[in-house]
């Protein structure tokens, strides 16, 4: 787990017009050469004391309608700063409906009018996990050692195995809809062959090639 000067605090807001709906997740895990790279590890918290009214100013002096999301990054003293608003749904929704709050679903009834269910609270130390991503944050640790946030390869391996250890959804997997990852898994098995043929033609670039942020 990354120390608090290198997580990333989401603050998720959906201000319905009935006063605003709101989840908080912190990124255990992610890119370390890109710092604005997706989080691979995340995981649900209670919505901080200090970012969580600073979220709300900025989407209500905004005059910001629907779901937002506004993340902040804290330095070494654990100051948060703001990184940026994405007034849309984004990827990272998912661990918020994962515990229990379903903004899709909220927004749904929003737009159609319907009554908005309520949301008293969810489940904080539930975990979502981009497996792929985290395989070449794995990749990346490995193949520069020297880099100043990468950790010892021990540890990058021992971190990396120790998140099967404990219970964590999986972006693009629900039992019940299995389609988006077979549709993933699909398409990593096609390119396989193509990274497999650049790195036997090329065997350095294995060593030096960087993975671009989604």
């Amino acid at each position: 787990m990354a120390s608090d000067a290198e997580q990333r605090y989401l603050a998720a807001m959906a201000d319905l017009g009935d006063g605003p709906v709101r989840s908080a997740d912190v990124a255990l895990r992610a890119g370390y050469k890109d710092r604005g790279s997706t989080s691979v590890l995340r995981e649900s918290i209670p919505v901080p004391a200090d970012i969580g009214p600073m979220a709300e100013t900025l989407i209500r002096e905004l005059s910001l309608e629907g779901y937002s999301e506004v993340e902040f990054r804290r330095d070494a003293s654990g100051r948060p700063f703001l990184m940026e608003i994405n007034s849309r749904l984004s990827a990272s929704v998912e661990i918020a409906v994962r515990a229990g709050v379903d903004f899709p679903l909220l927004l749904y009834q929003w737009a159609a009018g319907e009554p908005i269910s309520r949301v008293r609270s969810y489940r904080c130390g539930r975990r979502m996990r981009f497996l792929q991503g985290d395989v070449e944050w794995l990749k990346e640790a490995l193949r520069d050692p020297g880099h100043p946030d990468a950790p010892r390869p021990t540890a990058a391996i021992a971190t990396f195995l120790a998140a099967f250890a404990r219970r964590t959804g999986y972006d693009y997997w629900d039992r019940n809809d299995p389609a988006p990852a077979a549709l993933v898994a699909s398409r990593v098995a096609r390119s396989l062959p193509g990274r497999i043929a650049r790195v036997l033609r090329h065997p350095r670039s294995l060593a030096t090639a960087q993975v671009e942020p989604q």
